[in-house]
C-alpha cells in the first residue's frame, strides 16, 4: 500500500487520540475552573467547545477520506467506502450530530445567562449530553482500536 496509503489511514486514528485527549480536558473543565477559576473561564470553555466541534468535524471527514481510500485500493465503489459498515462506523457521525447538539446548548445557556434568563434547562441538557458523548466517545475509540486490528 505505500507510505502515503498507511498515513492517510493513521489520520484518523492518530486525530481521534488527539481528540479524546482534548475533549476529556473540555469535559473537565468544571472541576478545574473550582481549583483555578482565573485561568478557566467561561469564554475559553466556550471558545474551546467550537474549536473541538470542528476538530472533530474534520476527524469524521478524515475517516471518510480513508474508507473511500481503502474502497479504492480494494476495488469497492464510492457508496461502499461512504457508508459505514460497523458499530465503530455509525457511532463517529452520531458522536458528531451530538457534539454540535451540545454545542448549541451551551451556546443557548450562554446567551440565556447573559440576557439574565433562566439558563439551567440549557445548562442541564449540555451536561448530560457531555456524559453520554464521553460513554460514546469511550465506546468508539475501544471499537476502533479493534478495527485497526482487521484493517492490518
Amino acid at each position: 500500500m505505500g507510505f502515503l496509503g498507511d498515513m492517510i489511514l493513521l489520520a484518523h486514528p492518530i486525530g481521534a487520540s488527539l481528540l479524546l485527549y482534548w475533549f476529556y480536558r473540555q469535559y473537565k473543565w468544571k472541576m478545574k475552573r473550582i481549583e483555578n477559576p482565573d485561568l478557566f473561564t467561561l469564554e475559553n470553555h466556550a471558545k474551546n467547545g467550537r474549536l473541538l466541534a470542528k476538530f472533530a468535524t474534520i476527524v469524521v471527514a478524515i475517516a471518510f477520506a480513508a474508507n473511500v481510500y481503502n474502497a479504492h485500493i480494494h476495488q469497492q465503489s464510492l457508496l461502499q467506502g461512504l457508508t459505514p459498515n460497523s458499530l465503530h462506523g455509525w457511532t463517529g457521525p452520531l458522536g458528531l450530530v451530538l457534539l454540535w447538539c451540545m454545542v448549541l446548548w451551551g451556546e443557548s445557556a450562554l446567551k440565556q445567562k447573559e440576557n439574565g434568563e433562566s439558563y439551567q434547562h440549557s445548562k442541564s441538557k449540555h451536561s448530560r449530553a457531555a456524559d453520554f458523548i464521553i460513554a460514546v466517545m469511550t465506546i468508539h475509540a475501544f471499537l476502533g482500536f479493534l478495527y485497526v486490528f482487521v484493517i492490518i
